[in-house]
């Protein structure tokens, strides 16, 4: 799904978060950020200037650049905003799901689980398990058919995924595959023609995943 800001520096520093050059909740200056970036002092003003907008950043004088660190109401308030989001598109995809993507979905889903209980390793299973969830997820936002809408999901969900650093280890193997599982329960209930049950179903997911990044 595109809708990511597109800023070099932008990208540049969720790589940095990612790849742990930065920390949330860090604070460090200008000059020190742009080494980490990359970047020299002009663009760096523009990339300072989105990444304030979104929250991701706090700027005060003589103090620095602080990065934002994701408290309990950010991450209530990041999944309250998913939910109503993909539970109103879960709504809509639910009217024309095919067999086809019901069957597709279901054999990538257990395959991926079979992989990470076989792996046994984040480094190994990190991406393919994003890719799957990032293809299940977006599914229902596409629904909307909206450029709004999407744009918005899209960097809401890039912001989520910041918060598997705070909390690795709501990602690890045993989390993971409970995530998958609860993403075949939906696509159980779409195969079966019950919406309502699906929509359950991702209520309970997103609560689960919830309570595993605030508890893990």
């Amino acid at each position: 799904m595109r809708g990511e800001i597109e800023n070099a520096g932008y990208a540049a520093f969720f790589d940095a978060l990612i790849d742990g050059r930065l920390k949330l909740g860090q604070t460090l200056t200008q000059d020190e950020l742009c080494k980490v970036l990359g970047l020299s002092l002009s663009p760096m003003r523009e990339t300072t200037t989105l990444l304030e907008a979104e929250g991701l950043i706090t700027v005060r004088r003589k103090v620095g650049i602080t990065i934002f660190y994701p408290d309990v109401k950010f991450v209530g308030n990041c999944f309250q905003f998913r939910g109503l989001l993909e539970r109103e598109g879960l709504r809509k995809f639910a009217q024309t799901v095919t067999p086809a993507w019901i069957d597709a979905m279901r054999a990538e889903h257990l395959g991926i689980i079979d992989f990470v209980r076989q792996t046994n390793d984040m480094e190994r299973y990190r991406v393919p398990v994003k890719l799957l969830e990032r293809k299940f997820h977006d599914t229902f936002v596409a629904a909307f058919d909206n450029d709004q809408i999407r744009v918005n999901y899209a960097r809401l969900t890039q912001k989520m995924y910041l918060l598997r650093l705070h909390n690795l280890n709501a990602v690890g193997p045993a989390n993971t595959v409970t995530s998958m599982e609860e993403h075949v329960v939906i696509i159980d209930a779409l195969k079966a023609g019950d919406v309502e049950a699906a929509c359950d179903g991702l209520d309970r997911h997103l609560q689960g995943v919830l309570h595993r990044v605030l508890t893990t």
